[in-house]
């Protein structure tokens, strides 16, 4: 029998590769499978050696593993493929970011939606559509896309209308949101019975239980008591990383939105309108520079430990690859929540849009659950973005550069703040400076 591969596209990632590596080898049933790590850069490529191959070391790995500048080498009889990349890398998302802001639109993290978000995922969807392409050609037939690649619903929807290749759409919001509920209201997190549905990064917590006990009047009052600032005055960093926007958004909606407080205003035209609004909820515009910043000072201190073989010790974490792997791969199923197309899963959300919800898995791949109808409000607002990744996948799939237009034009942070002539004005320019990606699409 072959040994699985798992294939790293985009493997210089700071977030997530040796995230990722240290979950697949904690599963017994994938110690000895064969990884193969792909960048097109080669700096990154060679920190990532050095950090993986030490990791390896401590871990007793056999296997020979690569790592290549060539994406078709390490695609070849790859059976699972984790997609990482940033196209564009740094430079092209600081455009996203500061273009706009020439025009009085202040985003914060930018990888979903938006202006930032939207140009984002077509030059993702550009570049996935060549992935899949390849993946088709030289992968296993039963090959599966484990995508940590933002933006997820944009990249979910184009893939289901260009390939036959399944491609998943993961994130950590739910389970890291769910265990930051459990914490506030004092239960062990084993005891949380919940459920979540929505869109990627717009995911409402619509059931929050333990022992039958429904626990949201109890996490309401606690919101209401200490104040979504936390007027209390109380020390509590837990609470605290629950953060003023999605507090308050509890308060009026009723439900728990999975998202930061940071990253959730891009999504709604709430927050950002203003810079009074935006000092009133503490919203820290630009967040994203200052993640990748952070991000890369820890990584290269990981690497610098990597070469004294000084690398500290690292328990599995919450992210969901490593599951689907194990539990495609051994038949023993296992639940996770994931983005994937709606096919009839949320009832009031459109019809092949990308919804991200509950899920099993076993050796025969992610099989989505159904979840009925979200409350209208909660509906409405996951809708409104929708309709704007829909565009962005159009604009794509048709090569249509007035589709990114329509985008900006229904997206609810951007059209608070920007007039129609503005919206133009940073799509023609977003899409003149970034030629070398957009060039063959858009001109």
């Amino acid at each position: 029998m072959n040994k699985v591969k798992v294939s790293f596209i985009g493997a210089g990632s700071y977030g997530f590769t040796l995230k990722l590596v240290i979950d697949i080898l904690s599963f017994d049933s994938l110690k000895d499978c064969r990884l193969s790590f792909m960048d097109v850069n080669q700096e990154r490529l060679d920190n990532v050696k050095i950090l993986i191959e030490e990791y390896l070391h401590q871990k007793d790995y056999k296997n020979e593993t690569e790592y290549t500048l060539d994406m078709g080498k390490s695609l070849d009889g790859a059976d699972f493929v984790i997609n990482l990349v940033k196209i564009g890398f740094l430079e092209a998302s600081n455009l996203d970011m500061d273009i706009p802001k020439k025009y009085g639109l202040y985003q914060t993290i930018g990888d979903t939606c938006g202006v930032a978000g939207i140009f984002r995922g077509l030059r993702t969807m550009i570049f996935n559509n060549k992935m899949l392409s390849d993946i088709e050609k030289r992968s296993s037939k039963k090959a599966i896309v484990l995508n940590y690649t933002n933006p997820q619903s944009m990249s979910v929807m184009a893939a289901a209308m260009t390939s036959r290749i399944p491609l998943i759409g993961l994130c950590h919001s739910v389970q890291g949101t769910t265990r930051q509920i459990a914490k506030v209201v004092n239960i062990p997190y084993e005891e949380l019975d919940y459920e979540a549905a929505g869109i990627n990064h717009m995911n409402w917590v619509t059931k929050l239980e333990s022992k039958e006990k429904d626990l949201y009047p109890e996490f309401r009052k606690i919101v209401a008591e200490k104040g979504i600032f936390n007027e209390s005055g109380y020390s509590d960093d837990v609470f605290a990383n629950l953060g003023p926007t999605r507090l308050d958004m509890l308060l009026r909606t009723g439900y728990m939105v999975t998202e930061s407080s940071v990253h959730f205003p891009e999504y709604v035209p709430y927050y950002l309108r203003t810079k009074e609004l935006i000092d009133q909820y503490k919203i820290v515009i630009d967040k994203y520079k200052q993640n990748i910043a952070r991000k890369e000072k820890t990584y290269k201190g990981y690497v610098e430990s990597a070469k004294k073989h000084e690398l500290p010790t690292f328990e599995r974490s919450v992210e969901y690859g490593s599951s689907i792997i194990n539990s495609m791969v051994t038949n023993n199923s296992c639940k996770i929540y994931a983005n994937v197309i709606n096919t009839g899963l949320i009832t009031n959300l459109p019809e092949f849009s990308s919804v991200e919800v509950a899920c099993m898995v076993d050796r025969n791949g992610v099989h989505p659950c159904y979840y009925g109808a979200l409350p209208t409000h909660l509906a409405a607002l996951c809708s409104m973005n929708i309709s704007v990744h829909q565009l962005a996948v159009e604009a794509v799939l048709n090569k249509d550069k007035t589709s990114i237009y329509y985008a900006l034009m229904a997206d609810p942070a951007t059209h608070s703040v920007l007039t129609l002539d503005e919206m133009q004005k940073v799509v023609d320019e977003l899409v003149s400076l970034q030629q070398e990606y957009l060039g063959e699409y858009f001109n």
